[in-house]
């Protein structure tokens, strides 16, 4: 309650994608389970998949410090939006508690999933994608960022 206005406040925020800006893309490789004394390998399981991807990520260090020091130092909501499968957005979050950041992820199959949910969620104040062709179709909040530098508000 603030000034006698009992309406819930909402917090602006902002949104980053994962794959892309906050870790290099992973390559597509299938994880096999061999021992020494068979010579076929042996299917792997969901979690082993998961977690062999997870090993794989390798962050971007300017953009992971500009996302650190906006949820730490600067106190603002920051999500991150993924194309990964809804089974990653667990990882994920682990990944980036172990980063030193708490921030929730958001999992879309595809950017027209992603363009029908942002043109509704109007808390969102700016969109930091490396992807030219996601900014053109989500429109004006959306920012193209490189991978490489910082970015924030």
């Amino acid at each position: 309650m603030e000034k006698n206005d009992i309406a819930p406040t909402v917090q602006r925020h902002i949104a980053c994608m994962f794959e892309g800006l906050i870790i290099q893309p992973t390559p597509d490789e299938q994880p096999q389970k061999r021992h020494w004394w068979n010579k076929e390998p042996e299917p792997v399981t969901d979690d082993q998949y998961i977690a062999h991807i997870v090993r794989t990520w390798k962050p971007n260090e300017m953009p992971l410090k500009s996302v650190i020091h906006m949820v730490n130092q600067l106190h603002m909501g920051v999500e991150l939006y993924t194309y990964l499968g809804w089974e990653f957005i667990d990882p994920i979050e682990r990944w980036m508690q172990r980063k030193g950041v708490s921030i929730s992820a958001y999992h879309y199959d595809d950017i027209e999933q992603l363009r029908e949910d942002f043109k509704y969620n109007r808390d969102v104040h700016t969109f930091f994608t490396p992807f030219e062709e996601d900014a053109a179709v989500l429109g004006i909040r959306a920012t193209v960022v490189k991978p490489d530098g910082t970015f924030g508000v």
